[in-house]
C-alpha cells in the first residue's frame, strides 16, 4: 500500500510539472508602437503590418523615424523574430530570433540565444 501511495505522489508531481511547462504566449497587439532601449539608446517601431524600423538617434543624427534599419517581425508564443533588410539592393536578409520574457503596455524585454537581455519602455510616437 505504501508503494502505491509513493507512486501516486510521484505521478502527481510529474503531472503538475508537465502542465506548468506550457508555452508562454504574448498578445502581439501590445508590441505595436514605439519602444526605447535606454541603455543602448535604440528606438524601435513595430507596425501593425508586421514591418518595423530601428535606429540610434545618437549615431544616426539625420535619420528620422521612417529612415532607419527596416525589418519584418513576427511573434509566435514567446518567440520574436526580426528579419532585417539589407541596405544594399538584393543584399542578404539577416534574421535574429529572441525570446520574449515581458510584454505589457509599458515594458518589453527579450533575450537572444547568447543570453543578452534587451529592455525597452514604450514611448509616445
Amino acid at each position: 500500500m505504501r508503494n502505491v501511495l509513493v507512486y501516486f505522489g510521484l505521478f502527481a508531481v510529474f503531472a503538475l510539472f508537465f502542465t506548468s511547462c506550457g508555452e508562454t504566449t504574448f498578445d502581439e497587439s501590445l508590441l505595436i508602437g514605439k519602444w526605447k532601449d535606454e541603455t543602448r539608446n535604440l528606438l524601435y517601431i513595430y507596425s501593425p503590418n508586421h514591418s518595423g524600423v530601428s535606429w540610434n538617434p545618437d549615431e544616426d543624427i539625420d535619420v528620422e523615424a521612417g529612415e532607419g534599419l527596416r525589418f519584418d517581425w513576427s511573434l509566435n508564443g514567446a518567440e520574436l523574430e526580426h528579419n532585417y533588410h539589407s541596405v544594399m539592393i538584393g543584399g542578404p536578409l539577416v534574421t535574429r530570433i529572441f525570446t520574449v520574457t515581458v510584454l505589457n503596455s509599458t515594458t518589453l524585454r527579450y533575450r537572444d540565444d547568447f543570453g543578452r537581455t534587451f529592455s525597452f519602455t514604450k514611448v509616445p510616437e
